[in-house]
């Protein structure tokens, strides 16, 4: 019996990449692989329908692709009502919520939702001085906007699943290990890394009740072979392997820390940021 059997999983963000009618994986699709191998019903959702459609055929088994606008404004009305102690108070009705309502749909059909990953990622740099405001506003809403309206929307439900059922939700963002060293020319794609660093320590305190909330800051992948310890990005260079783990950093090595802190064995840990970078963070903190 897999240590995810009966539990469900929503994952989001980074599940691959459509080239020339090819499919390729990307860090969202092989966590979910590894959850899915170990007994979890996987649902996936990406900012592109086609890429989790994909994804799920690729994965085959208990996976299952959902279309969502995870950028789209959210709207609602305020209405005012009595507690039970008569005290006036007021309170949010959604009109239209994407998010929200996918949340809720996947509770009902598979009676509740246990684990939410996200893996929302889009990376440019340039000078501050030069970084253009749509290219400020475009790396907020690639790397933050979906992750903000999926946290919102599992909050009451992973709260009232606590209440009900006495289940505890785990949340396992994916952020960069620039969010926590800062990158030269990449300030503000640092600071959007940067700020899951935020979300995890306040939400791991809000949700703390109900759900495990931790982050895993990943260094650099290498996505082809390395001729060295360096590899040659564009104009600069990215260290991808170091004198402390002379490894170099790929989805699958990455997938099972994922799959630790989503499952029941991390209960005791949460709001944390787990270096996962083959020893680069340490090298830079010498």
């Amino acid at each position: 019996m897999g240590r995810f059997e009966g539990k469900t999983a929503l994952i989001g963000g980074n599940l691959g990449k459509l080239k020339k009618d090819k499919f390729k994986m990307g860090l969202g699709g092989v966590i979910a692989k590894q959850l899915l191998d170990d007994g979890a019903q996987v649902v996936l959702v990406d900012t592109d329908f086609a890429i989790a459609q994909e994804c799920a055929k690729a994965l085959g088994g208990q996976s299952k692709a959902v279309e969502c606008d995870l950028m789209k404004d959210r709207t609602y009305e305020t209405e005012e009502y009595t507690d039970h102690r008569g005290n006036k108070k007021t309170k949010v009705v959604w009109k239209d919520n994407p998010a929200l309502k996918m949340v809720e749909d996947i509770a009902q059909e598979y009676g509740k939702l246990d684990i939410l990953i996200t893996n929302f990622d889009k990376f440019e740099k340039a000078r501050l001085d030069s970084t253009s405001e749509e290219m400020y506003n475009d790396l907020r809403e690639q790397n933050i906007t979906p992750t903000f309206h999926l946290l919102a929307a599992v909050r009451e439900l992973f709260s009232a699943q606590r209440k009900t059922t006495g289940s505890y939700a785990k949340v396992v963002m994916i952020t960069s290990m620039v969010g926590k060293a800062g990158m030269s020319m990449g300030a503000i794609y640092s600071a959007f890394k940067g700020s899951i660093v935020g979300l995890t320590k306040s939400l791991a305190r809000e949700f703390g009740r109900f759900a495990n909330v931790n982050t895993i800051a990943c260094g650099p992948f290498a996505e082809k072979k390395m001729q060295g310890p360096r590899e040659k990005i564009r104009d600069g260079f990215m260290a991808t392997q170091t004198d402390m783990a002379n490894q170099p950093i790929t989805f699958d090595k990455i997938a099972p820390l994922a799959a630790f802190l989503a499952s029941d064995d991390a209960i005791v840990i949460n709001g944390q940021i787990i270096s996962a970078d083959g020893g680069l963070w340490l090298k830079l903190e010498q």
